[in-house]
């Protein structure tokens, strides 16, 4: 196989142009008004919100995206009013708030008042990059166009897209690195939930030796290396590769500016024998890199700490290209800039923000602590108990009233994100408890189980396998925000608010902790790295694992939910790719928010505590044998209990391939093969295994079927 790609990186130059064509989502008319479903909305601040398709395409591997062309044809389709895009805000109000409204009723004025078709072109990417072995370019594609004047929209039904690339040298670094990856297919699941043109993807990177990374690497300083002795066990027991390295033989051994670089270059040169990554010790004993994402403004335009620079884990988690090629391509040592200071995506670097490793850390340096942690983890990654990890407690604060300090701006209420969860069944209603603001004046007008307070955090909090919140946060803390009296006016006013406090870092001692909850904190700075963070403090005491905030949080009207919202939904419901494990689970929905939004600040300041091979109960998790309610009669096996070899029938009508995935007892993925046999015939497929008890699952496309297996010695 590596003999074929390097002869096709040697003789393939020549077809340097890749054409794709992108079919306009479905759309329809409600009154004066589009609507449209799953599509993206990438407008800039004032403009039309025009909903967009977004689509990650695959190029031949190694390649390097030179140019895009879009081609389209827009033709009239009736009049609307298209309203203009809000801007995506801090969820705390202040200064940056109010800029931010500023500029876009500036905007709004220019565009609204223009004669011009909006936008001007039929699509444009969005960022170029990798999924390990795979070579990605995201494009939007902007099927449809408005005149504000008129109030005429126009739509494109197809537009067609050429790629234009180059390949690099056989000799090259870049080829090197691909090559590496020939074989390596511990992604695929994502790549093919993710890849628009995966027909094009399976024929540029099929392989006949297929090799899955089973790499478990915990990066720890030396003096904390014993503090994870049981967790390594754990992991060695379950089958995976665990490979422990000090923080100082990385310093030592691996070129690079500094300690972040040779950090992530040592994870760039073994990234092909890597599926997770675990940090281990506080911020000044493994160090973060610190993002910028507006150009050459590390404070960002708000001159604020607290919102920039951004710790931010996905650096070390995408791997695809060296920082001279992607976090710092304009060598200024400013990481991550993908924006002007007026938020146009025009940023100076090009990052990418699909992970190649899944990357989670334990941010302590006391051996006691980290030893409490993993042997939580370890209990939790064993407990069965499906009610206690499927309960759930969601607590919504207000973050905007309407019109708040005179400034126009619409209520925003953080009880909506967390009914939506309910709504859309990612999470079961009947296990949920709700607590909404039920204090002051303008009270939340959803039901729920009980009031917003502090107490009642702590007592509903016990026996929760999932808790999500949002509020206004501090390090420490989050907050309700309560308008406890007016003046008359009837506008919430900064004088008339009380900040009443939901849950502080001392509560964590009040939880149960023999019962963890998978928490996603959406308020800003409980996951400050600088500092023992609430989100910390809760991995210690409370929580299984936490996904939590390193600067102000930001939440974007295009996908109101956000990636807390596609987290719990991967990790609960939709787990074809996610396998229900927590990191995997976190690493698609950012790649789902991205898709929706192509918002990066969500992407930068949004960080896992804990370990991300950590398992919670989903559709394929955590398998066991009464778990498995497929129809068997359409899938066959013989013999079994077998030596390694069987037999699989697959009874259809169809002529498809079929895809086999085999799980452990423990849920883990331990074998993907791929059969060119088309149904109603046999295949025999080499199992290759231990003796144990297996779950072979059969993929036809649409649909997974599932049998019991039994290798014997």
């Amino acid at each position: 196989m590596k003999l074929l790609m390097t002869f096709m990186i040697c003789t393939i130059g020549w077809a340097n142009v890749l054409r794709v064509n992108v079919a306009a989502p479905a759309y329809t008319f409600e009154e004066d008004r589009l609507v449209v479903c799953g599509a993206a909305y990438r407008n800039p601040i004032g403009a039309p919100a025009l909903p967009c398709r977004v689509v990650t395409i695959a190029l031949p591997p190694g390649a390097i995206v030179e140019a895009a062309d879009f081609h389209g044809v827009w033709r009239e389709v009736g009049e609307v009013f298209v309203p203009p895009s809000e801007p995506s805000l801090p969820l705390s109000y202040g200064t940056a708030v109010e800029e931010l409204l500023e500029q876009f009723r500036w905007a709004n004025e220019l565009y609204y008042h223009s004669s011009q078709i909006y936008p001007a072109s039929y699509g444009s990417i969005i960022s170029t990059g990798g999924l390990r072995k795979y070579t990605l370019v995201t494009v939007a594609c902007n099927h449809f166009a408005y005149n504000t004047i008129a109030g005429m929209l126009y739509c494109s039904e197809n537009i067609t897209v050429d790629i234009y690339y180059t390949l690099p040298p056989p000799s090259s670094n870049r080829t090197i690195y691909w090559n590496g990856l020939n074989d390596d297919v511990t992604f695929d699941a994502i790549a093919k939930d993710l890849i628009y043109n995966w027909n094009d993807a399976q024929v540029w990177y099929h392989t006949d030796e297929p090799n899955r990374a089973n790499g478990y690497y915990i990066i720890v300083p030396t003096a904390l290396q014993g503090a994870v002795d049981a967790l390594v066990q754990h992991r060695q027991n379950q089958g995976y590769d665990v490979e422990i390295v000090t923080k100082e033989y990385i310093d030592a051994n691996v070129s690079g500016i500094d300690i972040q670089a040779r950090l992530r270059n040592f994870l760039r040169a073994n990234v092909a024998d890597i599926e997770y990554v675990l940090l281990v010790g506080f911020s000044t004993d493994m160090p973060w890199r610190n993002l910028v994402p507006f150009n050459n403004d590390p404070n960002s335009p708000y001159n604020h700490p607290d919102y920039s620079p951004i710790p931010s884990d996905l650096y070390y988690a995408e791997l695809t290209d060296p920082d001279s090629v992607s976090w710092n391509s304009d060598g200024d040592s400013y990481y991550g800039e993908v924006y002007t200071e007026n938020f146009q995506p025009m940023g100076e670097d090009d990052p990418d923000y699909h992970a190649d490793v899944h990357l989670g850390r334990i941010p302590f340096s006391d051996q006691n602590t980290i030893e409490d942690i993993c042997a939580k983890t370890i209990a939790f990654d064993t407990d069965n108990d499906v009610g206690y990890k499927t309960a759930s407690l969601l607590t919504g604060a207000i973050y905007y009233y309407a019109n708040e300090n005179s400034t126009g701006n619409a209520r925003r209420d953080g009880a909506e994100y967390c009914e939506q969860l309910l709504i859309d069944s990612v999470l079961p209603r009947a296990s949920a408890v709700t607590l909404y603001e039920k204090g002051g004046l303008d009270p939340c007008t959803l039901s729920c189980t009980d009031s917003l307070t502090r107490s009642n955090h702590v007592v509903y909090w016990q026996n929760k396998g999932i808790m999500y919140e949002a509020h206004h946060g501090n390090v420490p803390l989050y907050a309700r925000k309560l308008w406890a009296w007016d003046d008359g006016d009837l506008i919430p006013e900064d004088p008339e608010i009380t900040w009443p406090t939901s849950f502080y870092i001392t509560d964590v001692y009040l939880l149960d902790n023999d019962h963890p909850s998978t928490c996603f904190l959406r308020s800003c700075l409980c996951g400050k790295p600088e500092e023992t963070s609430l989100g910390a403090m809760l991995l210690y005491r409370g929580g299984s694992s936490v996904i939590s905030s390193s600067r102000i949080s930001w939440g974007s009207l295009a996908d109101p939910g956000g990636i807390p919202y596609h987290f719990y939904n991967r990790l609960i419901q939709d787990t074809v790719a996610s396998g229900g494990i927590i990191g995997i689970a976190y690493d698609v929905a950012r790649n789902d928010f991205m898709g929706n939004t192509g918002f990066w600040l969500p992407a930068y300041h949004y960080n896992l505590f804990g370990d991300p091979a950590l398992r919670q109960f989903g559709q394929f998790v955590g398998i066991a044998e009464n778990e498995i309610e497929a129809p068997r009669f359409v899938l066959s096996v013989f013999p079994n209990p077998s030596r390694g070899k069987i037999r699989c029938s697959l009874h259809s009508d169809q002529e498809r391939s079929i895809d086999f995935d085999v799980y452990d007892v423990s849920g883990r993925l331990v074998r993907s093969i791929r059969s060119d046999a088309s149904y109603g015939h046999s295949v025999y497929v080499d199992i290759s295994l231990p003796s144990g008890v297996y779950f072979l699952i059969c993929n036809n496309g649409a649909n997974d079927f599932q049998e019991k297996i039994v290798i014997t010695e």
